[in-house]
C-alpha cells in the first residue's frame, strides 16, 4: 500500500511536465501505428499499469467505506499535470507514469494527524477495518486473475487440463502406407498394451541395446469404430516440412512411424468456466508460493548468485529469478507474439505474483500492515489495554527489506539485459 508520492519533492515546472507527458503519449501512438506488434506490447504495459491502479483503487474504495480519510488519489508520481478536488480528496495525474498511490492519513504512529482527523486515521480504526483496507489491494489481483482465467477457460478451453490421447490425429509415411487413419485409437505397440501416449515413442524407438532403424517394422494394434486390427508399420527417417531429414541432438537420424496423437481440450460452458476459474487460480497460487519459497530458500539464493556470476551450467536454474521491467518487456513481447492466450496467461501470473508478494508480513508491503494490525489486536486483548506498534522500531527491518528489493531490482535489470529470459510460450 503506497501511502504517498516518493517524488513529491521533485521540482519541475508544470508546463515542462505536461510537454514531456504529451510527447511520451504521442510517441506511443506513433509506435503503435508504425509497429503493430509493438502496439500489442504497449497494450501489455498499459494493462500492467491499469492493474497497479486497480490495486490502489481497492485500498481507496475500502478506506472510504470504512470511514477513513483519503486525501489524495493520483495516477503517476512527481509533478502534478492535472488534478481536481472533490470533497476531501484530490484526484489527478502526475508526470511519472510508474504507478500511482492512495494517501490514507495516519497509516502509522509516525505520521502527524490533525486532532480533529484522528478518529478517521487508519491507525485509529478497528482491526477488521484496517485488515480490510490493507488486504483490498492484493484481493484485487486475485479477483482480476480469476476474471482473466474465466475468459481463457470460456473462450479458449481448459488448457491446464489439456491432455494427449491415444487417438491418432495425423498419419504420414509408413503409418499411412500401412493403412492407418486419423481417428484410429492405438491399443498396443509390439505386443505391449498402450494406456498413455508417452509409451508409444519409447516402444517405437526400441531399446538401448537394439535401437530402431529405418526399414524396421512395428506391430501397431488399433481400434477403428467397433473393429480392432493389427498393422505392420515400416519405420522411416523423419523429415521436416521441406523434406529435409531430421536429426536428433546427437546428430543421429530421427526414426519415426508417421503417427501423431490427437489432444483433448475440455471446453466447459459458462457455469463450468465460472466454477473452474477460482479453482485454477488457487492451483496457480499454490505453484507460485512454492516457486517463491524455492527462490528465497538457501539453494535458491545460491542459484541466484551463480546466475549473477555468469554461470550458465547445468547446476543453475535460469527460471528461478525475478524479472525487471526490462525482462517483463521481453517476456511480454514473446507472449504477444505467441497469441492472446499466452498474453492473458502472463497477466494472470503477474496478478497472482504481485498479490502474493504484497501479502508478505513485512513493511512496506500490505501484509506488513495486516501483521501489525493483527499483533496490536492480540496484544491489546492479552494486556487488556490498547497496544500500538511503534513503527520507528521497525524501521531498521523496513530499510533492510527496501535494500533487498533494491538489490533485486538492480540485479534483475542487469540479468535481463545480459542474459534475457526465454519464456515457455
Amino acid at each position: 500500500m503506497r501511502a504517498n508520492d516518493p517524488f513529491a519533492d521533485l521540482e519541475v515546472s508544470q508546463r515542462k511536465s505536461i510537454l514531456i507527458a504529451v510527447c511520451f503519449v504521442l510517441s506511443l501512438f506513433l509506435c503503435a501505428l508504425v509497429f503493430p506488434t509493438q502496439f500489442a506490447l504497449v497494450a501489455m504495459f498499459v494493462a500492467f499499469f491499469t492493474i497497479i491502479m486497480l490495486h490502489e483503487f481497492g485500498h481507496y474504495i475500502t478506506a472510504k467505506r470504512t470511514g477513513m480519510k483519503v486525501t489524495e488519489f493520483f495516477v503517476g508520481f512527481g509533478p502534478r499535470l492535472w488534478s481536481f478536488t472533490k470533497g476531501e480528496t484530490e484526484y489527478g495525474v502526475k508526470a511519472i507514469p510508474l504507478g500511482g498511490y492512495c494517501k490514507i492519513i495516519g497509516m502509522t504512529n509516525l505520521e502527524e494527524v490533525a486532532e480533529e482527523d484522528e478518529p478517521r486515521a487508519y491507525r485509529s480504526k478497528r482491526w477488521s477495518s484496517k485488515v480490510l483496507v490493507a488486504a483490498a489491494g492484493p484481493a484485487v489481483h486475485f479477483l482480476l486473475a480469476g476474471l482473466l482465467m474465466f475468459g481463457v477457460i470460456y473462450f479458449a478451453g481448459d488448457l491446464r487440463h489439456e491432455r494427449i490421447t491415444t487417438t491418432l490425429d495425423q498419419v504420414t509415411q509408413g503409418a499411412k502406407a500401412a493403412g492407418l487413419q486419423s481417428g484410429d485409437e492405438v491399443i498396443a505397440v509390439n505386443g505391449t498394451t498402450v494406456k498413455d501416449w508417452a509409451q508409444v515413442p519409447e516402444l517405437v524407438a526400441g531399446t538401448v541395446d537394439n535401437p530402431a532403424q529405418a526399414g524396421d517394422t512395428v506391430r501397431v494394434v488399433v481400434r477403428r469404430g467397433d473393429a480392432v486390427f493389427e498393422k505392420l508399420v515400416e519405420l522411416r527417417a523423419g523429415v521436416d516440412e521441406n523434406g529435409n531429414v531430421v536429426k536428433d541432438a546427437e546428430g543421429h537420424t530421427r526414426i519415426v512411424a508417421g503417427i501423431r496423437p490427437d489432444t483433448y481440450l475440455p471446453r466447459p460452458g459458462l457455469a463450468g468456466s465460472l466454477a473452474a476459474a477460482p479453482r485454477q487460480v488457487g492451483e496457480v497460487t499454490v505453484d507460485s508460493v512454492k516457486a517463491l519459497g524455492s527462490v528465497f530458500s538457501p539453494s535458491g539464493v545460491a542459484n541466484y548468485f551463480r546466475i549473477l556470476s555468469g554461470d550458465t551450467g547445468d547446476n543453475t536454474d535460469q527460471s528461478k529469478r525475478f524479472l525487471s521491467p526490462v525482462g517483463f518487456g521481453q517476456v511480454a513481447n514473446q507472449a504477444v507474439s505467441s497469441g492472446w492466450v499466452a498474453a492473458i496467461g502472463l497477466l494472470i501470473a503477474i496478478n497472482i505474483f504481485v498479490g502474493l508478494f504484497n501479502l508478505l508480513p513485512l513493511l512496506p508491503f500490505d501484509g506488513g500492515h495486516i501483521a501489525i494490525a493483527s499483533y496490536e489486536k492480540v496484544m491489546s486483548a492479552v494486556r487488556r489495554r490498547r497496544v500500538q506498534v511503534d513503527v520507528a522500531k521497525l524501521m531498521p527491518l523496513t530499510v533492510a527489506v527496501v535494500a533487498v528489493l533494491g538489490f533485486i531490482f538492480v540485479s534483475s535489470v542487469f540479468l535481463d539485459i545480459t542474459n534475457p529470459v526465454k519464456a515457455p510460450f
